[in-house]
């Protein structure tokens, strides 16, 4: 039989129940969308004791994206948690026919990620430093060691690849039916055919849906419907950043020598898999030119396909039979192009969305379905059940994108890009080509001029490096030091040595006021901010589970005024969690970002170059760290914050959007005399680590505990506001932590930090490095980790970075200026 899915074979398994023509006037969950998301997450629903769900489907169970998946399964990528849910994955298929009785074909023949490149084969070994750390077996072998694996491929180009003995591949139609069985086996309502027309909501809350066959009360939908699901949240009023391409893969007539039990064979490089298929090859492409479509353009009818584009397809497969070359002898008997979707950043979307209460996403896959469908159905249903997630999600939070990123121009243009992502090199610092210039600051053509080379952010163009002067503003990526190391570095030592100036503007500004203003942040905020007006205060803000979902800085600029400023990428979060806690209160929440430019002044002659620009008391009895005022400087005034992320004497300006570039020609004209250099966000990122303050998403998200996090000081427990969280901390209270933050430093100043390297005693795992990058000032590398909690500071550690082991440092105070008395020079 054909490995797509029997499109009859929900009749036998849950007739006539999902045929039934009639909803029930009531459900506790609606589940949208009956693919192996959908499904998974209403069997794990259902198993952890929620029984009363709805699942609907447009069409029949794995009818939309499922059916047509090619069916790898893999139980690495490229990050803990990311791997914690794919491992889940493969688990769960092992398991999954012998629960169901449904034959879900999976073959656990392993998978060969292959090399053509020396900058890939560093990849593969920071891939199977993951590996090790998470307990995973892998193992790279050599070009010859693949032909011994895959007698059909050639080792011709090749400088090595990566084995994976646990991966395999699997019918995904079956396991979708598989999951709806054992759903359906434990009370959960499955109805096929019935076409969801609305969301319905009151006061920001899920109250229901409204479908074809009539109206279902409910207390929360999840929406797990594909590429469909940007079209059903915008009908309540959310945002979800995904859009379709054409996503092929093609199968041979029957080939001899294509055993069942060859591996998976990844030719990253090349753009392709291939895997047996009934004694056939499949062949599918990851081609960096991908063809999107929209959603208009797509048949809701189920099972949708394409017209095969074999001129589109023609050099990938020019490279599949350069790798196997049976191929140029082989027809091909069918070529499957059908949609998938994608989202801007090719991580997919999980959670609850900002705008309304109650309305949670499981979708945009980015053609990994397969690979994180058992898992992220389980996640996303534990976080429904629990109001919280239950792994670290920031990767992967539905909030994480801005509300612009949904605009379907953007997405057109950054989903031609999106699809090859996957097979990609994911370099560190790769920055996307398309869709770039959405969103700019107002210093931007000034940044520009002074040789910036930009980088990306939730669409935001930011100047990451700046270029010596001839020098052309692009990166020349690799794993080792890259071509803005040293530019970057005189950027540091300008912060730490003279004064630097930064364009800020991209943080999000949320303002907060009215008469219950104060209340509604006292709610939000693990910190006291019933604070002096003009005072300042760094403050976390906690999910009902008590992890950290935002952190940022509170300033009072009246009675009852606030900002609240946060990373960038979290500007969606910031606004909608603040929007939502103020409803019904005499507090208004305005997103006031665009309307304010933010300037970094740092350095030990910040102090001296602001005085110039300005006839203020620049003295630190006119102006204490932590406080903020209004000034008057170059032709306008400002707020401006002394505070500083770099660890450093400085001051943040925040002249409103029309005065920036007024405000910015007058500090680098002033600067000049006083060697101020223009720096970006990569001398921040090390400033930074240096210091070590952390970093949301990296050293700090929503599964972390504010103390095992190192950030106990920003918890007011004697405030007598209760904060979102503070029942899961304090019934935690005076329990012992398994783990605490440190500061890392390796030993070499020849080595180097990214993100995720273990942290080794005596040869065993005890940690991981969260963020880290090079300290210019140190002369070495440093970042924020963990390690296990009875681990003691002089213990003799080692770093694995990508398969090197460096002698490294762990310190509970940071590496530079423990004291902080750089900041209040």
């Amino acid at each position: 039989m054909d490995r797509l899915v029997d499109k009859n074979l929900t009749a036998t398994v849950f007739a006539p129940d999902a045929q039934e023509r009639t909803l029930p006037a009531r459900a506790r969950t609606v589940v949208i969308g009956a693919g192996i998301v959908g499904t998974s997450a209403a069997y794990h629903l259902a198993e952890g004791g929620d029984t009363d769900v709805l699942l609907l489907d447009r069409n029949v169970v794995g009818s939309g994206t499922t059916w047509h998946a090619a069916g790898l399964a893999s139980s690495l990528r490229s990050t803990p948690a990311m791997t914690e849910l794919a491992a889940y994955g493969i688990a769960t298929y092992r398991r999954l026919q012998a629960d169901t009785g449904i034959d879900v074909s999976f073959t656990q023949c392993g998978s060969l990620l292959l090399a053509r490149t020396e900058g890939r084969l560093d990849e593969l070994r920071h891939t199977a430093a993951v590996s090790r750390q998470m307990g995973i077996p892998v193992a790279l072998v050599s070009p010859q060691e693949v032909v011994d694996r895959w007698p059909l491929a050639t080792a011709e180009g090749l400088v090595g690849a990566l084995w994976q003995p646990d991966d395999g591949h699997v019918n995904p139609g079956h396991v979708a039916v598989a999951f709806a069985k054992l759903a359906h086996e434990r009370g959960v309502t499955i109805r096929e055919n019935v076409r969801v027309t609305g969301i319905r909501r009151r006061a920001g809350v899920v109250t229901g849906v409204t479908t074809d066959l009539g109206d279902v009360e409910c207390d929360r939908v999840l929406l797990a419907a594909g590429l469909w699901t940007r079209d059903l949240a915008a009908l309540a009023g959310a945002g979800v950043p995904l859009y379709a391409a054409e996503h092929v893969h093609v199968r041979t007539a029957p080939v001899a020598d294509a055993d069942p039990g060859l591996p998976v064979l990844r030719d990253l490089d090349g753009y392709l898999y291939v895997r047996p298929e009934s004694g056939c090859l499949l062949v599918g492409a990851f081609e960096p030119d991908g063809i999107p479509r929209a959603v208009g353009d797509i048949d809701a009818g189920g099972f949708a396909e394409f017209p095969p584009a074999w001129d589109h397809f023609a050099p990938v497969r020019a490279l599949a039979e350069q790798r196997v070359p049976v191929l140029r002898r082989t027809a091909y008997e069918r070529f499957l192009n059908a949609p998938e979707s994608f989202t801007p950043d090719a991580s997919f979307c999980l959670g609850e969305t900002a705008e309304v209460a109650g309305l949670y996403v499981a979708a945009g896959f980015n053609s990994q379905g397969i690979i994180f469908g058992p898992g992220a159905g389980r996640a996303v249903a534990e976080w429904m059940s629990t109001g919280s997630p239950t792994f670290d999600a920031a990767s992967v939070d539905v909030q994480r994108f801005a509300r612009q990123q949904s605009n379907r121009r953007y997405l057109h243009a950054r989903t031609r890009e999106g699809l090859g992502r996957l097979y990609a090199m994911h370099w560190p610092h790769l920055q996307p080509v398309t869709a770039r210039g959405v969103r700019r600051s107002p210093l931007h053509d000034r940044l520009a001029a002074a040789g910036a080379c930009f980088g990306e952010t939730t669409g935001w163009e930011r100047a990451n490096w700046f270029a010596a002067t001839g020098t052309e503003p692009r990166y020349e990526y690799a794993y080792g030091r890259q071509n803005w190391f040293d530019a970057a570095a005189e950027e540091h030592r300008a912060a730490r040595e003279s004064v630097a100036l930064f364009d800020l503007s991209s943080f999000a500004k949320v303002e907060v006021a009215g008469p219950d203003a104060l209340e509604v942040l006292q709610e939000a905020c693990t910190a006291d901010v019933d604070l002096p007006v003009g005072r300042v205060r760094y403050t976390l803000m906690l999910n009902e589970g008590g992890g950290i979902e935002l952190d940022g800085t509170v300033v009072r600029l009246g009675e009852q005024r606030f900002w609240v400023i946060t990373p960038a990428f979290a500007q969606h979060k910031t606004f909608g969690r603040l929007d939502r806690l103020a409803r019904g209160r005499a507090a208004a929440v305005v997103d006031v970002t665009a309307g304010y430019a933010t300037i970094g002044v740092m350095g030990p002659r910040s102090r001296e170059l602001m005085s110039r620009v300005s006839p203020e008391d620049w003295s630190d009895e006119a102006q204490r760290y932590t406080w903020a005022r209004e000034v008057e400087i170059a032709d306008t005034y400002a707020h401006c914050v002394r505070v500083s992320f770099v660890g450093e004497l400085g001051y943040e300006i925040y002249p409103s959007a029309d005065q920036a570039v007024n405000v910015y020609d007058a500090l680098v004209t002033a600067g000049a005399e006083l060697g101020l250099r223009h720096a970006g966000y990569h001398a921040l990122d090390s400033l930074r680590c240096e210091k070590g303050y952390r970093h949301l998403g990296h050293d700090i998200g929503p599964h972390d505990d504010p103390y095992a996090a190192g950030l106990g000081f920003t918890v007011s427990m004697r405030k007598p506001h209760r904060f979102v969280g503070r029942e899961a901390l304090e019934q935690r209270r005076g329990a012992p932590r398994d783990r605490r933050t440190v500061h890392v430093a390796l030993r070499d100043p020849e080595g180097l930090l990214l993100h995720d390297e273990s942290i080794l005693h005596e040869g065993r795992v005890v940690g991981r490095v969260t963020s880290g990058s090079y300290g210019h000032t140190i002369g070495r590398a440093c970042g924020v980790g963990y390690v296990e909690a009875d681990l003691p500071d002089d213990a003799h550690v080692t770093v694995d970075c990508a398969g090197t082991e460096y002698a490294a440092d762990v310190s509970s105070t940071p590496f530079y200026d423990p004291a902080g008395s750089r900041l209040t020079g």
